[in-house]
């Protein structure tokens, strides 16, 4: 097994723009190391609670005729900044929300966030997991990438490893670095798969060929505990999974 001084990527909050000439932000990870913190005294998770009566009703201002979801979505993104105020994030909830009932993926990841953070709604890790359950099975990979992290740490839900280290793959697998750090992560630790050191270096050394730095730190670490033959194991193996990637 390998030594608990290799580092799994927490979520952190990503703001990348969605185009890069209207800068509006993609959808976003989480900084769970401020979140724990935030959420230590928070009130257990449950269903999906409205805005506070004010704010909601300052944050429903009419759609115009022929706005689309992704029109929705880019209201919703340009107000939900890092210093906006609470009757912009009420409305950012409003407009994500309108956006991710008709199917929009970007938007129920960043609503999905805003339930994590409680930003604008109330905290609830179970709607939270619901959105981004929605997004990753249409495919969105931060949704996948995000939904594998509050699954291995239990955030605001119950902690499984079967589906953490699921959404990691699927999220890895369309090429997000920091799912295949994770899940490097889990294969040396043992986490929800059977321990291997072999798996753990070839997922590593992946991450680490784009250009994630912890994963490379990681993959070197893994190197130094292998055997000769799981080094090569791990060569061929790496290989092997590049080719199935394509990337």
């Amino acid at each position: 097994m390998l030594t608990p001084g290799i580092r799994a990527v927490a979520l952190r909050r990503y703001l990348a723009p969605l185009l890069l000439v209207l800068a509006f932000p993609a959808a976003a990870d989480i900084d769970f190391s401020s979140l724990r913190a935030a959420t230590k005294n928070a009130p257990a998770a449950g269903a999906a609670k409205a805005a506070p009566a004010s704010a909601a009703a300052a944050a429903k201002p009419a759609a115009s005729a022929g706005e689309t979801p992704e029109d929705w979505y880019r209201r919703a993104a340009a107000l939900d900044r890092p210093n906006a105020n609470a009757k912009a994030l009420a409305s950012a909830a409003y407009w994500y929300r309108k956006a991710a009932d008709k199917g929009n993926t970007d938007a129920q990841v960043n609503l999905a966030a805003m339930y994590t953070l409680g930003r604008g709604v109330d905290l609830d890790g179970v709607e939270a997991a619901r959105l981004y359950r929605k997004a990753a099975e249409a495919g969105n990979v931060r949704a996948q990438y995000n939904l594998g992290v509050i699954y291995h740490l239990g955030q605001g839900i119950t902690k499984d490893y079967a589906d953490a280290i699921h959404w990691y793959e699927s999220a890895a697998r369309q090429g997000d670095a920091n799912a295949m750090n994770n899940m490097a992560f889990m294969y040396g630790m043992g986490e929800g798969v059977t321990q291997s050191n072999v798996e753990a270096y070839v997922w590593f050394a992946l991450a680490a060929s784009r250009g994630n730095t912890d994963a490379a730190e990681n993959r070197d670490l893994a190197a130094s505990e292998m055997t000769p033959e799981e080094r090569r194991k791990a060569q061929e193996r790496f290989a092997q999974v590049e080719k199935q990637l394509g990337m």
